[in-house]
This record gives C-alpha cells, structure tokens and sequence, in this order.
C-alpha cells in the first residue's frame, strides 16, 4: 500500500459523504465529530450509522446547512407522508441528539429538535419468522457464509451487530458459551447452543468469522449482514414486508415461548434491560393462544331459554 493511498480514501469518502448530501455544504465535518461524540458515550456503531443517515436525508430534504436547519425543516422532515410512527420517533432522537450536540458544543444558540412534539408510536409487536420459513431461507442456495449468519440470529439471538463481529476466539467449546458485545458497548457471554458449536468447528478459530473485504484485519459492518440475511429472505420467497434480519431474533424468543422456558430468562438470553422490552420479541404462537382456549370447560349449549320454567320457580 502506498504512503498516499489513506489520503486518496479519505478524500473519496469526504467527496461522496458530500455528493450524499445532494451537494449541501457544511454538513459531513460536523457528522464526523458527532459520530465521534456518540461512540465517545458507548452508543453502538449501528446507532451511530443510523442517525447520520437520518441526518444525511435532513440535508438533503431542506437543502441548507445544519446550523440554518429551523424547526419548521425538522417538523417537514418528520411529517413526511407514509412514514411509520416507530420511524419519526426515531428521526425525532436524532435531531434531538444532534441539535443538542450543536448546541452544547457552541456551534448553535437554539435547539430546533426541542420544539418538535413527542411523537407517539404503537406497542411493537413481535414478527419471527415460522420454522418452515428459517428452513426455506437455509435451503435457498445460501452460501456457507450466509447459513452462518442466520444460524447465529436464531439459535443465539444476535443482533446483526453481533453478528458481524463474531471472531473465533469468542467461542468456548469447552465451556459452551459465546461472548459478544452488545448495545452500549455492554460485553456478555451466554450459553452456546450446539448448533453454534457445531458450525464453529467449521468457521476461523484466531480470526473474525465474517472479515471485512475492504477494511485490513477488521470485520464487515452490520449493513453487510443485512444485506445478506435479506438476499436469502428472498430467495426463499418470503415477502412479508415485516419479516427482516430482526425477526430471526424475534424466532428466538417466541419459540422459546412456545417451549415454555421462562420470560426472565429469555430477557437474560436476549440481554435485555427491562422485560417491557423482552415482550415485545417474545410472541405467543397461535398454537399456544388456542390450546388456552380449549383449556376453557365446555358446556352444553341450552336448547331453549327456559323462561317460563324460571318464572314459575
């Protein structure tokens, strides 16, 4: 590699980031040293990513730079047709995330994000993929690779963060466990499930499972997992517009439901803080909801209303 190949790539990345921004000036150096200020507090690199694409999409929408963005700009933004609840409250975080950021570092007096309305959104629901589906994806002609990463969200619950960063030396086949790095940078280690140990027999025992192409010695990034999971939803057939890479992680945790292990230990499993949370991944099968209806004592349907032999009593 040449001394001056860094800086080429650099300069790429910078000219695209600006070409991203429909040709918006002043936006890319300060989504640099937000994303740095957002990893400086432990937020993970898929939340990080996410709020800059938020962000990009602002800058393209209202076509001015971040310190003349106004909240009629971010109220326009957000109010969009046809865009989910879940998904303004989202973009709703991020301009509150930025603009205070902005804001605490003295680049703006005012805080636009603070004058936008809490944005209230459903209870999610959970969305797994069925058996029948994992086997299809499994039987699609997906790679060795790509079996790999849907093995690993359904059969340990990884998110595709997790996923993408799963090195061999995570694994313990002596201990059954696997380590991995959560939201907020939080380290745990759970059980390994023989699928797992199976499959790790066959990946890198020293080395990342899913190493990067483009980046020396690293691992892809969780978009690359995405992508992949979602070429074998596909393939498969599948076209529930609600089934995504997640919802192997939402298998997970219902069929473990479905199993009957405890909803504290699937929260523990799924490394959940509060058990609000772990209901929502944590579906009730339809088998299970009519097996609680047989479970009502059945009675005989009465022929006739009986109403005079009742006034008469």
């Amino acid at each position: 590699m040449s001394a001056v190949e860094p800086l080429w790539r650099e300069s790429r990345r910078q000219g695209f980031e600006h070409r991203l921004l429909g040709e918006v000036e002043g936006w890319a150096d300060y989504l640099s040293d937000f994303a740095d200020y957002e990893r400086s507090k432990g937020l993970a690199d898929t939340t990080v990513n996410n709020r800059k694409s938020i962000l990009r999409s602002l800058g393209r929408g209202c076509d001015r730079g971040p310190l003349d963005v106004t909240v009629t700009d971010l109220r326009r933004q957000i109010g969009r047709p046809n865009v989910a609840a879940g998904t303004r409250r989202t973009e709703r975080g991020a301009f509150l995330a930025f603009f205070t950021f902005l804001q605490d570092d003295g680049h703006r007096v005012d805080n636009p994000a603070l004058k936008l309305p809490p944005v209230r959104a459903p209870k999610g629901t959970p969305r797994p993929f069925s058996s029948e589906q994992i086997t299809a994806m499994l039987d699609s002609g997906a790679y060795r690779k790509t079996r790999a990463m849907i093995l690993l969200g359904y059969y340990q619950g990884f998110r595709v963060s997790s996923i993408a960063r799963v090195h061999g030396a995570d694994i313990d086949v002596r201990e059954n466990t696997i380590r991995t790095v959560g939201k907020g940078s939080k380290v745990s280690t759970f059980p390994l499930h023989p699928v797992i140990g199976e499959l790790a027999m066959s990946m890198p025992r020293n080395d990342w499972w899913f190493p990067s192409q483009q980046e020396d010695g690293g691992p892809i990034k969780s978009v690359s997992v995405t992508n992949v999971i979602a070429r074998a939803v596909n393939r498969a057939g599948i076209t529930d517009p609600k089934l995504t890479p997640h919802s192997l992680r939402h298998a997970y945790a219902t069929d473990m439901v479905e199993g009957g292990v405890d909803i504290r230990v699937i929260q523990e499993l799924l490394g959940h803080s509060s058990l609000d949370t772990t209901m929502i991944y944590a579906g009730v099968s339809t088998r299970r909801k009519r097996d609680g209806i047989l479970a009502l004592p059945s009675r005989e349907i009465p022929k006739t209303s009986n109403r005079a032999a009742a006034v008469n009593a």
